[in-house]
């Protein structure tokens, strides 16, 4: 499908100096660029229509040569519990991508969550043979605005819930310094996604940036996790970047083998994407969070995962483990509960911290790994 080359570009892929040089160019003081940035970032607008504290005339002219969105909501699905809302999202050209909310409810010490889950790319070109997206292949890169306009997207139900449940919405000024909920409810942000988010560096890059800028959407970057099937240069250039954001490495396998044969990404070995980790580690003093999606009869036996223990020793890491979420398409049958628990038991024998990680979103297809982006409308389901 072609691009729509009529529409303006969108503010959400401008930096705060370009932003404040159409600001200029419109003969306006440079305080509205500050205005604008929180009327996004701290308020979700997504028209400037909505921007009530700015002159009518100056939101008519930014409207004839930015705009900030909505982004185009052709489905939306929402579980049988409650707990997922997932989106599909139709971008300017057509393409269609997912993006989902999560909310977790407070358990122990634990306060209530609410994460967004977004897209960086449109399709993937990992290849992973149990992931939907890596069976549609690459189609191309989101821009760092798509990247955000979903966070704004979610926020804006996030917040009407947090008005529901509360009935007042926290001052803007609530975004906590700590990273707690501010006045969208939004908790966290997981780069989980369709797509390999250092596969699309800088426009991943410059998302954290603002979403952790203070004068932008103001979150702790201990709040976000960036989730990889193991780049090495962008493994290192996120610790530089970004070195208090939270790396996720996908790793499925504990030889090299079946690593590459069931993520057939030719960049790095077992070896050294392990290595980073430690690398990341000791350069970030952050410990690392180890994806790894059980496979029955493939990568689930107990001797599987006392090698991966033998590999994983010593490092300041933490296990997900991720029963697979079938989808058409897709390589693997979701291993037996018992079978679950005994290599959750031989990884924690080995020394290694581990969970299974808390299903959201299965019935709706919002899992991970079941994110394609392709579905006809879905009709809204839920509440």
């Amino acid at each position: 499908m072609s691009t729509d080359t009529t529409r303006p570009p969108s503010l959400l892929d401008l930096d705060d100096h370009a932003l404040e040089q159409n600001v200029a160019e419109l003969g306006s003081p440079s305080y509205r660029a500050g205005q604008i940035r929180r009327a996004v970032y701290r308020r979700f607008a997504l028209d400037f229509a909505e921007m009530t504290d700015l002159p009518q005339a100056l939101r008519t002219q930014l409207s004839q040569r930015l705009r900030v969105g909505p982004a185009a909501v052709v489905g939306q699905q929402t579980s049988g519990d409650g707990s997922t809302t997932k989106l599909l999202l139709r971008l300017d050209d057509g393409e269609l991508i997912e993006t989902v909310l999560m909310r977790y409810d407070p358990f122990g010490k634990r306060r209530p969550r609410q994460t967004v889950c977004v897209s960086t790319q449109a399709g993937c070109a990992m290849g992973c043979t149990f992931c939907a997206t890596g069976a549609q292949g690459f189609r191309r890169q989101l821009s760092a605005g798509e990247i955000l306009l979903q966070v704004l997207t979610i926020a804006r139900i996030a917040a009407g819930e947090a008005v529901a449940d509360s009935d007042s919405l926290a001052d803007e000024s609530a975004a906590a310094a700590d990273g707690s909920a501010g006045p969208s409810g939004l908790t966290n942000v997981v780069f989980m996604g369709m797509g390999e988010p250092l596969a699309n560096y800088e426009a991943t890059s410059a998302a954290l940036t603002r979403l952790s800028d203070p004068e932008a959407f103001a979150m702790s970057p201990r709040r976000i996790t960036v989730s990889t099937v193991g780049l090495v240069p962008g493994m290192r250039r996120l610790a530089a970047d970004h070195p208090q954001v939270n790396l996720a490495i996908s790793l499925h396998a504990s030889d090299e083998a079946l690593r590459n044969a069931l993520v057939p990404v030719p960049s790095a070995s077992l070896a050294a994407i392990v290595a980073t980790a430690r690398e990341h580690v000791r350069r970030t003093g952050r410990r690392v969070s180890l994806e790894y999606v059980l496979l029955a009869g493939i990568n689930d036996a107990p001797s599987q995962a006392s090698d991966l223990a033998r590999l994983l020793r010593g490092l300041n890491g933490h296990v997900n483990l991720i029963p697979i979420n079938p989808s058409p398409g897709v390589v693997g049958a979701r291993p037996s509960r018992s079978a679950v628990l005994q290599f959750q038991a031989a990884l924690e024998t080995g020394g290694i911290s581990t969970t299974v990680r808390v299903e959201k979103g299965r019935d709706i297809a919002a899992a991970c790994g079941q994110l394609r982006g392709d579905r006809a409308p879905a009709a809204k389901a839920g509440s």
